[in-house]
């Protein structure tokens, strides 16, 4: 008896459990292919390559979906890389999110513009 409620009580935990991204690790496809959607955003397409690097993540869960985290550094005149921006991908829906990460939060493509358009 014990061990059938110790069974329901496992199985009862798991189901809440907000499991990471499977496969955990993103495939080269995959991470070329967020890549690329992030480059060809209006707000990047004019940055060239000698401006900026595009770097991958670690894939990250975000409102029950799994994303593809893509980091865009500006290379400054001294050649330090400074982050500018960071944007999660999904591949399936092909959505991207804005990661604001002073406040930890992601936002639709949507509210990041509005954001900049009011100067935030």
């Amino acid at each position: 008896m014990l061990q059938i409620a110790a069974l329901l009580l496992t199985s009862a935990s798991v189901s809440q459990v907000d499991f990471a991204c499977q496969p955990s690790e993103s495939t080269k496809n995959d991470l070329r292919t967020a890549t690329k959607m992030v480059q060809r955003l209006p707000e990047l397409a004019t940055w060239t390559k000698d401006k900026s690097v595009f770097d991958t993540g670690k894939r990250t869960r975000i409102n029950g979906k799994c994303y593809e985290a893509i980091y865009v550094y500006s290379i400054m005149e001294s050649k330090d890389l400074h982050l500018s921006y960071v944007f999660a991908v999904n591949i399936s829906t092909n959505n991207i999110l804005f990661v604001d990460i002073g406040k930890l939060e992601a936002m639709t493509l949507k509210e990041w513009r509005l954001r900049l358009a009011h100067g935030h």
